[in-house]
């Protein structure tokens, strides 16, 4: 409150000049929440239009530092659940490219023994026709898992060449869950997807 002093006709007439007054606090479950992240008090007196003093008072009261405890509590829990999930997230994609790597090596070996099998039979004429059969057997490719490719590792192909990610991938399929993703769509296009999120995170614009 300031006050201003003026005479007028001899006498002194006091005339104040009050300045607006803050409303009322009106808490809601907003501000539980914000506190119990450790907002500072004189921000959130900002916002909602009180002196800080008002809100220290009030977080001081029995019943609101109780919801706050709770409210605090939720958060780490919520903290703890999250990280569990992140760190589930990284175990599953470790195992992704760790079978992507082991399948292209196999799928590799398997197609050098079918060209030295193919080459050794070239190199002589078989005897008999079972010789023959047995030589062209050995010489056959096995099936790769691209070539067992089903409808859901078509449409995760897809959404990858359209550079998309493993949500992505959940979201164009009926897998509806990132397990049923990991068991259920061929390693080799799952590693491309992963790929895709690392380099869409790497452009994207920090905030």
């Amino acid at each position: 409150m300031v006050r201003l002093w003026c005479v007028k006709r001899g006498a002194r007439i006091l005339c104040m000049k009050r300045r607006r007054r803050l409303r009322k606090l009106v808490p809601d479950a907003e501000l539980i929440r914000r506190r119990a992240c450790d907002e500072p008090l004189r921000e959130l007196a900002s916002d909602y239009n009180v002196a800080h003093t008002t809100l220290s008072r009030f977080f001081e009261r029995p019943d609101v530092a109780g919801q706050l405890r709770q409210a605090r509590q939720e958060l780490r829990a919520g903290e703890r659940a999250l990280a569990s999930c992140r760190s589930a997230e990284r175990r599953l994609e470790r195992e992704v490219r760790r079978k992507a790597k082991e399948q292209a090596a196999a799928e590799l070996q398997q197609a050098r023994a079918a060209a030295i099998t193919t080459e050794r039979a070239r190199r002589r004429r078989p005897r008999t026709d079972y010789e023959a059969w047995l030589d062209e057997r050995d010489a056959r490719v096995p099936w790769t898992r691209a070539d067992l490719h089903n409808g859901h590792d078509q449409t995760a192909a897809r959404v990858v060449a359209e550079g998309g990610g493993i949500e992505a991938i959940i979201d164009a399929t009926d897998l509806r869950s990132l397990d049923n993703v990991v068991t259920s769509i061929d390693p080799a296009i799952l590693t491309r997807a992963y790929d895709n999120d690392a380099i869409a995170k790497v452009q994207s614009p920090k905030k």
